[in-house]
């Protein structure tokens, strides 16, 4: 990598991390048997996730039912905050958590989700895939939508 694509990389970054660990006031909150979780303006998010970049697979397909005993676990104990993206496992990741989630109720979970710049050629890409997001994860809205993969490459397109 040259200098100049370095420091472009960890100014992108930096500027980032700066943004994120300024959010918010950090204030926890305890329950006992429960994930703690911080105050991020008006909603309690647990300092534990589910992060959806694998899950357990059966026959080379995701074990459903594995997947949901994870996510009752999860939600039992207060680590109610989901992280999916279009490309995790295959691009069938979000298709699974929506399966799992739809039995709960969607004020009780925070989800969170990643645009595929890869996928985004032109303007109408994006609502196109994120409508598609929407719908592989059976929500209306995601709590989180984060710029996936900025670099010099693609912070134009972003």
């Amino acid at each position: 990598m040259r200098r100049r694509e370095f420091i472009i990389n960890s100014a992108l970054t930096i500027g980032s991390a700066a943004l994120l660990s300024g959010c918010g006031k950090k204030e926890l909150i305890k329950s006992q048997n429960q994930v703690v979780k911080r105050k991020y303006k008006d909603i309690e998010v647990p300092l534990l996730a589910l992060g959806c970049m694998r899950f357990p697979m059966k026959n080379g397909e995701i074990d459903q039912m594995e997947v949901d005993r994870m996510v009752d676990y999860c939600m039992e104990h207060g680590a109610n905050y989901f992280d999916t993206a279009y490309m995790y496992v295959d691009s069938k990741s979000e298709l699974s958590i929506g399966k799992s989630l739809k039995r709960f109720k969607r004020e009780d979970f925070i989800l969170a989700d990643k645009s595929p710049i890869y996928k985004m050629k032109k303007q109408e890409d994006v609502r196109r895939i994120f409508e598609e997001q929407l719908k592989k994860c059976q929500v209306e809205y995601f709590d989180f939508y984060m710029c996936h993969n900025i670099n010099k490459n693609t912070v134009d397109t972003y």
